[in-house]
């Protein structure tokens, strides 16, 4: 019981830490964002992706990626009020606040699976 709400509080904050690169991206764009609106276009953005990914993934896995990036492109669009161009800007400078945050957290020792696969750790001892 314990390590199963350690884990769900893990996915939390990952999936918080993983929300606040999109907020970056969209508040640098000028679109309207906050960050429970990152973190549902996060998630809206992963299984957007993950479904588009799926379906054209059968003619070749560069389609379903190039799908998915527009389909992740579209959730920005929608979620952030921003044009096809705000919604590309927004998701470079995710990608490039990401990169950046994940160095920082692997020069304190840290890292997203660390922070999840923290309840394992925690229920074997």
């Amino acid at each position: 019981m314990i390590a199963s709400l350690i884990l769900l509080i893990g996915v939390l904050v990952a999936w918080l830490i993983a929300s606040i690169p999109v907020w970056v991206g969209a508040k640098v764009v000028g679109g309207d964002a906050s960050i429970g609106k990152a973190m549902i276009a996060t998630l809206a953005a992963t299984i957007v992706f993950s479904i588009l990914l799926v379906i054209f993934g059968v003619f070749s896995k560069a389609v379903g990626f190039i799908a998915g990036f527009i389909g992740i492109l579209a959730v920005f669009k929608a979620i952030f009020n921003v044009g096809w161009g705000g919604a590309f800007l927004t998701a470079i400078i995710a990608f490039i606040v990401f990169i950046i945050m994940i160095i920082v957290l692997a020069a304190i020792g840290l890292s997203l699976p660390m922070i999840i696969h923290a309840s394992t750790f925690i229920h074997r001892y």
